[in-house]
């Protein structure tokens, strides 16, 4: 058994949501990744979430379920299938190792909490065998504060990218919209670029308070971007 049909398994039982590097490689960015990253459906209990992966160990004997050592990162310890459920609230996933590539297995991801899988599996995109790719800004959530070079990577890669989806928006949409769209993701840019080239009154007005409760709370760009929409308006 491939890590990939492991993944495919547990997605025929339970519902899986994809995450880490693979999903960040779905959503359009070059990289390589060693591993699988899944969030595998923590309701109702941990108990019942363990199932499966012991289920999925039984019928992969070389399977072999670890957690990170709190002592020398980057190893790994064994876990015998009896602490499965303790370990990954404890720990917050289990890896299983000893296919072709391992397979992080979450019970609760970074920054993220148990009664939001149910929003996050809405928001995520179907994909085969039942498997559902986690949405960007979701994904950013679970990336923005592991101080980690590639995640630093990763999160400017999908800020990128929710910003031009932002901006395409932005453009007509309703003030109501936009007050969606902002209470899910604001940057300084994307509240700068409202202010700029909304077609909506109310939208820029938005954009503008938006900024200024950025700058309100010490964020220098927005500051900046402010001094910025002043001069051009001088300007005119």
């Amino acid at each position: 058994m491939t890590a990939q049909e492991a993944v495919v398994f547990l997605a025929n039982r339970r519902r899986v949501v994809l995450l880490g590097g693979m999903a960040v490689i779905l959503h359009g960015l070059s990289r390589s990744t060693k591993d699988y990253d899944i969030w595998l459906d923590p309701l109702p209990e941990p108990d019942v979430w363990a199932l499966e992966i012991k289920e999925l160990m039984a019928v992969e004997p070389t399977f072999q379920a670890q957690r990170i050592d709190p002592v020398f990162s980057g190893n790994w310890l064994p876990v015998s299938r009896a602490d499965i459920a303790r370990v990954g609230v404890e720990d917050g996933l289990i890896r299983l190792a000893g296919v072709d590539r391992p397979i992080d297995v979450f019970y609760l991801p970074n920054e993220i909490e148990i009664s939001d899988f149910e929003g996050v599996w809405q928001r995520s995109t179907p994909m085969e065998h039942g498997l559902r790719l986690i949405e960007k800004i979701d994904l950013i959530v679970t990336k923005q504060l592991t101080d980690r070079a590639i995640d630093r990577t990763d999160v400017a890669y999908l800020s990128e990218r929710v910003t031009e989806e932002y901006e395409g928006r932005l453009i007509n949409c309703s003030e109501e919209e936009a007050t969606e769209l902002f209470a899910r993701f604001a940057t300084p840019e994307i509240a700068a670029f409202a202010c700029r080239e909304s077609q909506n009154a109310k939208v820029r007005e938005l954009g503008r308070r938006t900024l200024e409760e950025m700058r309100t709370a010490g964020d220098p760009f927005a500051a900046d971007l402010i001094e910025t929409l002043e001069a051009r308006r001088r300007e005119v």
